[in-house]
């Protein structure tokens, strides 16, 4: 029995890292963003100077000066956006980090749970770092492939019904 216990928090664990990925995906694409009316307002706005790379010798320094260079640009970039964009724009990357923040829990339940797997089974370490690699990477082609297909079905769709 504690075989089975063992081996259903494993691919539960690893079900918890997949299963957001995918649902953030599909959430996002769905967002109703004006990728190319921002992407254009974004070409239209000058970037502040570059910070030299001399205050490298002072790195705090130089830390402090990029941040005010990137919120500088942000802020001219968000004044030059139209608020209905300002406003789908700020939900997309609210709703991404919060899905972050899941796939990231998931993904450390799902290392736990390997790991004591591995202890379980006494296997070298060097396979539980085989086994986080490639589920972690099956996980996340798992997503890839099922928008694609799902991409390539739907423009079938549509191009055999508007014939």
């Amino acid at each position: 029995m504690e075989d089975l216990t063992a081996w259903a928090a494993f691919v539960g664990a690893w079900l918890l890292f997949a299963g957001p990925i995918y649902q953030a995906a599909l959430e996002l694409q769905e967002q109703d963003i004006e990728t190319d009316r921002i992407r254009a307002t974004g070409r239209k706005i000058t970037e502040p100077r570059h910070v030299s790379a001399w205050w490298w010798l002072l790195p705090p320094v130089k830390w402090l000066l990029e941040r005010r260079r990137s919120k500088a640009y942000r802020r001219a970039y968000i004044e030059a956006l139209i608020p209905e964009d300002v406003e789908a724009l700020m939900a997309f990357f609210n709703k991404a980090t919060a899905w972050i923040f899941v796939a990231v829990g998931g993904f450390l339940i799902a290392v736990n749970e390997t790991y004591g797997l591995v202890q379980d089974y006494e296997w070298n370490d060097w396979f539980f770092w085989v086994i986080v690699v490639a589920l972690g990477l099956v996980s996340v082609l798992n997503t890839v492939l099922r928008l694609s297909r799902t991409r390539k079905i739907v423009e079938y769709g549509k191009n055999t019904n508007s014939g």
